[in-house]
């Protein structure tokens, strides 16, 4: 695990090796164990910091091919680089290290591009081809791992963390109305976009190659999921057992290291299959972590002590401690160097904090949802069948609909009309637009006409508009879950858990993010999924005998933070001060008396409006960093 970085300039420049240095310098926190930097001509660098967990003494980089015309940074882990290994190894390819780097240097050598499709993993990295005069930069397939880059006449870079290029160019910091309306309308910038106009995310299960010379960019895709996949497993029983043979396989690979692992217990489905799964596969104990809460109602710490009485754990359980996590407020949110709203963050820093002083990997759950359907919005497409087969669609349109919308308009986020109004939106034919609707969690469009000064720079923006997907599939939970996967995971789970595990210097590793899980869902039917309110039908009945007997039978409660507690208390004074009329006429883009009107509502307990303050906490604390720091600074 690392972070990488790279610049490519047209014409040779001085001090190309001190930029590349400050880059690396940005991310000490995602490799704080070893550097390495590269340089050719004056014109090309690339720079790595080492999280070192595969062969800690060779797996050193920048790392080169034997005529020294390949060289490679890589950040991530390739989970079946033995595999790969002993089949080079079988075709005459003689090895150096014990590390999975060089088996992506291998691969390359001999199949080019199309080795990327080989490497089961989470990764980013790059391959500067100097033979050829390409830079090629690839993304794992659900992008766990990061990737950003900016290109103009004169130069192009790169890097695992967007405070890299800032540094060494600030002048890109310009505003995208795009990103704007994506974030306050999801509460985070999904792939390709960030918060910049000219800078870029790569798309999970993508790569890009660039001309070292002309530094013409062309993306391609070498991974997507097929939504009209054939139904290969007809038959449940047999489903299960390719389901159990996947999952131990996904698990195991994840245990490879050289270095203490251990996995985070949360006492809810997916963390507790993963747990007693490495438990078996471990064959001794097993350190598992999790985290208890003052406020018993989104307290799990029981089940998950249940969970590790029953798989014989080492375990450790920390208490959350709010004032803490106070105190840390900046540092973690302003980690994501763009706005970034999903408060998840702060418990998510805090159990990687603490995880991070005993071992060096944790297994997570993540992904698990996705992958198997275990959200409540997937429901609701399931509902929208018999809806439809009861309410014409003129009716839908006419009378309940609008009802709905102007009974809701006033209503805060969390009252049943609010939440009605929500349900009633993403009921009918179009799968994409209701889906996009649901995961939608910031403002709605008739409150971003209030909030925004310029009203027009977003009457005309839609989530449909911004991303493209299939109109029609024959299934809607499959749909569903393919825009999750390219908006809802890559743009907001995966960022949260690799931003603050990093922050801690903690790798995670997510078993269900495993491509072969991910086809394999796709590949059998739906109701092997959700079955009526069974949820995750078929992982958990595949797993149960692993579990404590009627662990299935309570919910989940999920990572859930008090803001609007803490707004009305706590942080009251730094809410008044963050939102106050003087930083935001700094930028000039939201209405002031609406904001104020919002915090005042919530401040009296006239409304709860929790999650849009601090949607608006997050982006002005963004700002107040990047963009009036940056603005006093050159006026000093």
């Amino acid at each position: 695990m690392c972070g990488i970085n790279g610049v490519i300039y047209k014409e040779p420049i001085q001090h190309i090796f001190s930029k590349i240095n400050l880059m690396d310098d940005m991310i000490i926190h995602r490799g704080p164990d070893d550097e390495g930097t590269y340089t050719f001509e004056n014109r090309i660098a690339m720079g790595m910091r080492r999280l070192s967990i595969i062969d800690l003494e060779h797996g050193k980089q920048p790392m080169y091919s034997d005529d020294k015309n390949l060289v490679v940074v890589f950040n991530g882990e390739i989970y079946n680089f033995l595999e790969l290994k002993k089949d080079l190894e079988g075709a005459g390819v003689r090895f150096y290290t014990g590390s999975d780097t060089e088996v992506i240097l291998r691969l390359y050598e001999i199949y080019g591009k199309k080795s990327f499709v080989m490497l089961n993993g989470m990764f980013a990295f790059s391959i500067h081809d100097k033979i050829k005069n390409e830079m090629i930069i690839v993304r794992d397939r659900f992008g766990e791992k990061p990737l950003y880059y900016t290109v103009d006449k004169d130069r192009f870079m790169y890097a695992s963390e967007l405070k890299s290029i800032v540094k060494i160019a600030p002048e890109v910091k310009v505003i995208s109305e795009k990103s704007l309306f994506l974030y306050f309308t999801l509460t985070y910038i999904p792939a390709p976009y960030t918060v910049y106009t000219n800078v870029f995310k790569l798309k999970a299960g993508n790569y890009i190659t660039i001309n070292t010379q002309s530094l013409e960019v062309e993306e391609q895709t070498y991974w997507d999921i097929n939504l009209q996949s054939d139904i290969k497993f007809e038959d449940y029983v047999s489903a299960k057992k390719q389901l159990r043979t996947l999952l131990f396989d996904s698990v195991e690979k994840r245990m490879i290291a050289d270095v203490p692992i251990g996995v985070f217990l949360s006492g809810g489905v997916d963390s507790t299959i993963i747990a007693a799964i490495m438990s078996k596969v471990s064959g001794k104990k097993i350190n598992t972590f999790s985290i208890g809460y003052e406020n018993k109602r989104y307290d799990e710490s029981k089940r998950a002590r249940i969970v590790s009485d029953h798989i014989n754990s080492l375990h450790h359980e920390y208490i959350l401690d709010y004032n803490d996590i106070l105190d840390k407020v900046d540092d973690i949110i302003l980690n994501y160097d763009e706005p970034f709203a999903d408060s998840s963050c702060l418990p998510t820093y805090y159990v990687s904090k603490q995880t991070a002083n005993h071992v060096k990997v944790a297994l997570t759950g993540d992904g698990g949802d996705e992958v198997f359907g275990g959200y409540n919005k997937y429901q609701i497409h399931s509902y929208g069948k018999t809806y439809e087969s009861l309410v014409p669609e003129i009716i839908h349109k006419r009378v309940i609909k609008p009802f709905f919308n102007s009974a809701a308009r006033a209503a805060n986020s969390k009252s049943p009309f609010a939440k009605m109004k929500k349900m009633v939106n993403a009921l009918g034919r179009d799968v994409v637009s209701n889906h996009l609707n649901i995961i939608s969690l910031g403002f709605q469009k008739e409150q971003l006409l209030m909030l925004f000064n310029n009203k027009s720079t977003f009457e005309g923006m839609s989530l449909g508009d911004v991303f493209s997907f299939p109109s029609s599939t024959n299934s809607r939970l499959k749909l569903a879950r393919y825009i999750d996967k390219d908006i809802s995971l890559e743009g907001d789970m995966l960022v949260k858990v690799d931003r603050a595990s990093m922050l801690c210097s903690l790798e995670c590793r997510a078993p269900f993010l495993d491509h072969r899980l991910m086809e394999f869902t796709y590949q059998i039917p739906d109701e092997f999924l959700i079955k009526g309110s069974n949820k995750k039908r078929i992982l958990k009945d595949t797993f149960d005998d692993l579990l404590p007997g009627g662990f299935f039978n309570s919910p989940k409660s999920g990572f859930e933070i008090p803001v609007g507690e803490w707004f009305r208390g706590k942080m009251k004074a730094d809410l008044d001060k963050t939102l106050s009329a003087e930083n935001m006429e700094r930028h000039n883009l939201l209405n002031i008396n609406y904001v104020r009107g919002l915090i005042s509502e919530h401040v009296s307990l006239k409304a709860d409006h929790s999650w849009q303050l601090w949607t608006l906490y997050c982006f002005q604390k963004w700002y107040n960093k990047n963009l009036i720091y940056a603005e006093n600074t050159a006026n000093s």
